[in-house]
């Protein structure tokens, strides 16, 4: 009896009971009493209906939308047809000719608009028209498949730092779905990750919507994405570099969540002194690798010998990557050397700038763009 805690199957189960009441107390009254048959009608009626309304998960609300007015503009034809057809090709009876020519006019017409409006649904687009009916203060924020399978989204979306209209374009869907379907492990899970946020982002907001609208002249989905964004005067959120870039050259707006994370970290000094587990060793001889709190890679000079050790470093240098930034340290019992100098030395000899044995720096993408 789970079924009975989900509201939805509670509100079916009582409208097919309250329906079958509702036919047996009308065949009551009937002389003879037809309670019985009454009753069998409405039940089927009922079940009718709830099977359309359990279908209409399947279809989108747009083909329903568009099937509704397909068979409105049909019924609509029939009623300035059916005049036009001769009652006497059914019959003597002119009253019952004209009934049956105005039936088989709406059921033909009717079913014509219907079949149309849902064969000829990608030719129409409501995203214009959603953020008409929205606040005009609000943005459409177009959400790249990179920032999806990232997940830190949702956060800023339940946190109310991002507000507004939010687009899953139908391309994007696509290519979680083909990453979740994907023979490579790495790539399978990322598809199952971003499909599973999604399910989270539908329970965060109620401002989520898919968009079905497609560029077929465009293959990239970066590129369908700027198109996108161009038509519908909208933002792209995205982690991915590149589509940023790319974007900005088209005048496009982009919100990066590893930019805005970027700035979001704690400020370091050059000469702070800090604490750090040093807990890899680095690229270059007696270089360890340390992370702070926040993530940020610490490259500290001699601090092979200390791996595993939790230390007291000072700050030399920084560095911003692409990838993110880059702390260069060295321990404070450890005397400074002219290569972990940050000072930029100018003057009558000219500039010289400091040489930094930079590590591999792994990037986090989980965009799908470069697979």
């Amino acid at each position: 009896m789970s079924f009975l805690r989900n509201p939805i199957y509670v509100t079916r189960l009582l409208f097919v009971l309250i329906t079958t009441l509702i036919g047996y107390w009308v065949g009551r009254v009937q002389v003879p009493s037809r309670g019985v048959d009454y009753s069998i009608i409405a039940f089927s009626l009922a079940n009718i209906l709830v099977l359309i309304e359990v279908s209409t998960n399947i279809i989108s609300s747009k083909k329903i939308l568009l099937a509704a007015g397909g068979l409105l503009v049909g019924l609509v034809i029939a009623w300035f047809i059916y005049p036009t057809i001769p009652p006497s090709i059914f019959g003597t009876d002119i009253e019952l000719g004209q009934l049956q020519a105005r039936i088989l006019c709406n059921l033909l017409f009717g079913y014509l608009g219907i079949i149309l409006a849902i064969k000829h649904a990608n030719r129409f687009s409501f995203s214009r028209l959603n953020f008409i009916l929205a606040s005009p203060t609000d943005t459409a924020k177009i959400l790249d498949t990179s920032v999806i399978v990232d997940g830190r989204i949702k956060d800023l979306i339940a946190g109310n730092f991002l507000q507004g209209n939010f687009l899953v374009p139908e391309f994007v869907l696509d290519e979680l779905h083909k990453l979740a379907d994907s023979s490579d492990p790495k790539k399978r899970a990322r598809g199952r990750r971003g499909l599973e946020i999604l399910d989270e982002l539908k329970d965060a907001t109620p401002r989520l919507a898919i968009c079905e609208k497609d560029y077929p002249e465009h293959k990239g989905v970066d590129h369908k994405l700027i198109a996108l964004a161009k038509d519908i005067g909208g933002e792209v959120v995205t982690n991915d570099y590149n589509l940023q870039k790319i974007a900005e050259f088209h005048r496009v707006r982009v919100l990066n969540i590893n930019e805005l994370a970027s700035l979001l970290k704690p400020t370091v000094f050059v000469g702070e002194t800090l604490n750090v587990y040093v807990t890899r060793e680095g690229k270059e001889a007696h270089q360890g690798v340390g992370y702070l709190e926040d993530g940020t890679m610490v490259v500290v000079e001699d601090g092979r010998s200390r791996i595993g050790s939790d230390i007291e470093i000072v700050v030399t240098a920084i560095h911003q990557t692409t990838a993110g930034r880059m702390v260069f340290a060295r321990p404070t019992d450890h005397p400074q050397t002219p290569v972990s100098t940050p000072a930029v030395r100018g003057g009558e000899g000219g500039s010289r700038k400091p040489t930094f044995s930079t590590p591999e720096i792994p990037t986090r993408r989980d965009s799908s763009h470069d697979d």
